[in-house]
């Protein structure tokens, strides 16, 4: 989970596109998609309001972001991917079989992915690990949620 500052989450963004505001602009819209979403699947109180930026962000903003529109064609299938990963974590979150509720765990954060790809596309392979690595630290180190705890959630 993205940090709750602003300022913070921005520079990080920047951090990761090396300056390139369209690809921080796209970062912002797939964190706010994906936040949109996950509270729709938590039916969130604000369901018709999440539903309509959810909306707006996937049909209006995002189409229109000039990194997007440079690399839609290997974004869109990897974006692909993450959703489907997504499902799947949610789907096998209560599996009877525990590797598959492990692997739900990790795959419930593909769209960190996209931050990779992004930096990948942007920076090469090195500045994709380094922006993996940082990503991590940003958004998971201090995490000590298990499998178990997320499953009770």
């Amino acid at each position: 989970m993205l940090p709750s500052d602003p300022a913070e989450v921005r520079a990080a963004f920047l951090r990761w596109t090396r300056g390139d505001e369209a690809a921080a602009d796209f970062l912002r819209e797939i964190a706010a998609i994906a936040r949109l979403a996950d509270d729709i699947v938590d039916e969130d109180e604000n369901r018709q309001r999440n539903i309509c930026w959810l909306l707006v962000r996937t049909l209006t903003r995002l189409p229109l972001n000039p990194f997007f529109i440079r690399h839609a064609e290997a974004l869109a299938p990897l974006i692909n991917s993450v959703i489907v990963q997504w499902q799947l974590s949610d789907e096998w979150r209560s599996s009877h079989d525990a590797l598959k509720r492990q692997f739900a765990f990790v795959m419930r954060e593909a769209v960190g992915s996209i931050v990779t790809a992004v930096a990948a596309i942007i920076g090469g392979y090195d500045h994709a690990k380094t922006t993996a690595e940082d990503f991590f630290e940003l958004c998971h180190a201090g995490s000590r949620e298990t499998v178990e705890d997320w499953i009770r959630d």
